[in-house]
């Protein structure tokens, strides 16, 4: 079955760009559909390929561990896929990478994202305007912020870094993995709300996304996300890119700091298949109830 979702960062979150390509080389543009926007986590854009039809500089994704860019869901028909790996010159220039996207709504889905084949990666190729201006439309149609995008075209970071943590558990001021967070070091910590559903696993905790339920818990924001990362991954046993396999998801979802602020944080999340039995902390404090079962 071929997949179902693409994710763009680049020309083809513009809709003007594609409907001029499409028709220039006999494409249907409504066999590719934005569905909505959505985060490719743990990684930057850079113009670190020279598109020949574009003539300079034009968009990739690399690696960033704690980094993250925003970009549109494409929903893709058998005929839209012949048609974006046409455009995307797979497999000479691009590759079909599949990558799970990160939802507004903290959810995920599995999406192919484009990028240049490694032989073909170049150090900082400067982006032609026409290029540039393109990608800039498509961010300003779907509320992108275009702060990476405009640093990546003057060949700086391109990514949104994420230095907070939302942590409802045992990484917790005073519990067991606090100690080896910390040595990752950590610069503040303050109280925090997120709204999902609590589940008791007997040492520790899990949260799941969908409900409006309250979760208290903390923020813990690093000086260094990207040598943070790899301790609490381990920790909760998170799978590399997202995948399902790990015990909890990395994912992103906004929280709500003690002074009332709405923020993004990192935050250890499990599917609820994985707790069918597992029973409900209906208070959403796992300080609180843990001590009252210690007593």
């Amino acid at each position: 079955m071929a997949p179902r979702y693409s994710f763009a960062y680049g020309s083809n979150t513009d809709a003007a760009d594609w409907r001029a390509w499409c028709a220039r080389t006999g494409h249907d543009p409504a066999a590719v559909r934005p569905i909505g926007t959505g985060i490719l986590p743990d990684a930057r854009l850079a113009f670190d390929f020279f598109g020949k039809g574009r003539g300079g500089g034009v968009l990739n994704f690399q690696p960033r561990l704690g980094g993250y860019v925003e970009g549109v869901v494409l929903e893709v028909s058998e005929a839209g896929w012949r048609a974006l790996d046409q455009k995307e010159g797979v497999p000479h220039a691009y590759q079909r990478r599949q990558r799970h996207i990160i939802l507004p709504d903290g959810q995920a889905l599995e999406a192919i994202a484009y990028q240049v084949i490694p032989e073909r990666q170049q150090d900082f190729v400067a982006p032609p305007p026409a290029y540039l201006n393109a990608v800039r439309q498509g961010f300003a149609a779907h509320g992108l912020h275009p702060r990476p995008l405009e640093a990546a075209a003057l060949g700086a970071e391109g990514c949104h870094l994420l230095a907070d943590v939302f942590v409802y558990g045992t990484l917790m001021q005073g519990g067991f993995w606090h100690g080896p967070a910390a040595q990752a070091g950590i610069t503040s910590i303050l109280p925090a709300q997120a709204t999902g559903t609590l589940f008791d696993l007997g040492d520790y905790p899990a949260l799941t996304l969908g409900a409006a339920n309250q979760i208290r818990g903390e923020i813990l924001t690093f000086q260094d996300i990207a040598s943070a990362l790899p301790i609490l991954d381990e920790i909760e046993d998170v799978a590399p890119e997202g995948a399902k396999s790990g015990m909890y998801r990395r994912t992103i979802m906004t929280v709500m700091d003690n002074a009332g602020r709405r923020r993004r944080a990192w935050a250890y999340v499990m599917a609820p298949a994985k707790l069918a039995d597992a029973p409900i902390i209906t208070s959403g404090d796992w300080r609180a109830h843990h001590a009252q079962k210690s007593k």
